[in-house]
């Protein structure tokens, strides 16, 4: 008799490892150093997941939700065209970024151990750069680019019949890449590091209409990167900033309305957090050494889903989040200006063949501007970031 392999959580992190190490990782967020959702269906509703599971992609938002989801594999990418830059002193400096168009993978993988557990693999992808194109002020052609492979190895569990609980371990991988501030006597170059992190995940089935969710990550820790250990705080660290959530989604018929509101702690990462230049007390790299004075952040979501027949679902969605950028604090952002906020989004997804499907979704992002009052060189530096955001997976299910 022949007995199959069934992937375990100790492999399942071997593979994410893996995973992390090989795929590319070139990534623009929309919000912050994230992107506006997790997920191909989640994003065409503008990240809408924590209490609405959609697909292998789901344990990045609410490990809880894969057991929902079924055994399925999903694989996809976004293309995202940024327009961003500053005004130094009334001068624009837009480079080549907005004629750019960067890539960012996203797979998940879920497998039913029985009709109560699953254990599954979600990937994505964070990060946030620009490239001014020249000189800014002091600095010398200022460029930077985060890519963050983030993947999590979720175990989920039904413990009766309305409600699943999930826990994750999440595996990070980030570069980072600086140019411009040895005009300002400051280290510049390339490094990476990895980090670890822990997720939780509930969802409910309150009644037959109505499903609640909440969610809750842990920062990722992630390794000193020692090239930048004298200019980012506390020594070159960057960790991935903890978030958590609550969802809700409320179908009757075809027609699926769902909402999250969701919380960021960047402010509680030093080297994003901490005051910028000309503010902060300590000298760069130091623990209150200069930072981006990002402030915490709430993002709303709502979206909507109508299965227009057995083979075509329709989604649209909606999200605000609150200003991330301190406008005393803008002169390190001509590296990371990231000032929008809002996003509107459009998706679909088509049933190509019995067990496999193909999922759309389209964000526009309107460029949103953050004008520079602090002391020093934050006086008069402004930040602007506008995004388009098309992106495409395949599934395929195999129960």
């Amino acid at each position: 008799m022949k007995t199959s392999r069934k992937a375990t959580p100790s492999t399942l992190s071997r593979i994410a490892l893996a995973v992390s190490l090989t795929l590319p990782v070139t990534a623009f967020a929309t919000q912050g150093t994230f992107p506006h959702g997790y997920g191909v269906k989640a994003e065409g509703m503008a990240g809408v997941s924590i209490a609405l599971p959609q697909d292998a992609v789901a344990g990045a938002n609410n490990p809880a939700g894969m057991v929902h989801v079924g055994s399925r594999f999903d694989l996809g990418g976004a293309f995202l065209k940024v327009d961003n830059g500053a005004v130094l002193g009334g001068t624009d400096f837009n480079g080549a970024e907005d004629k750019t168009l960067y890539i960012i993978p996203q797979l998940g993988y879920n497998h039913m151990l029985d009709n109560q557990q699953s254990i599954g693999l979600s990937v994505v992808g964070n990060g946030v750069g620009t490239d001014q194109g020249g000189p800014v002020g002091p600095l010398t052609e200022p460029k930077s680019e985060l890519q963050q492979m983030v993947s999590t190895v979720s175990y989920a569990r039904r413990i009766d019949d309305a409600n699943s609980l999930g826990v994750g371990l999440v595996l990070g991988y980030q570069r980072l890449r600086i140019e411009g501030p040895a005009g300002l006597g400051l280290p510049q170059g390339r490094d990476s590091s990895f980090g670890f992190g822990l997720s939780l995940g509930w969802q409910g089935q309150v009644t037959p209409e109505l499903a609640l969710g909440a969610t809750w990550s842990s920062k990722v820790r992630m390794g000193k990167m020692d090239e930048f250990k004298g200019l980012l705080a506390e020594q070159g660290d960057l960790d991935i900033p903890e978030h958590y959530g609550i969802g809700a989604a409320w179908t009757r018929g075809a027609t699926t309305v769902a909402a999250d509101v969701m919380r960021i702690k960047w402010a509680d990462v030093a080297s994003l957090g901490n005051a910028g230049v000309a503010i902060a007390p300590g000298a760069p790299g130091a623990n209150d050494g200069p930072g981006f004075g990002w402030h915490n952040q709430t993002v709303w979501r709502v979206g909507v889903a109508h299965a227009v027949s057995d083979s075509l679902t329709l989604r649209a969605g909606y999200s605000h989040g609150t200003q991330i950028l301190d406008s005393q604090s803008t002169f390190l952002g001509i590296l990371a200006p990231a000032a929008n906020r809002k996003h509107w989004t459009l998706g679909a997804t088509v049933a190509v063949a019995p067990k496999m499907e193909l999922s759309l979704a389209y964000a526009r992002s309107p460029k949103e501007t953050v004008r520079g009052d602090g002391p020093g060189p934050n006086n008069g530096t402004d930040l602007y970031m506008g995004q388009h955001w098309l992106s495409a997976s395949l599934a395929i299910h195999f129960d």
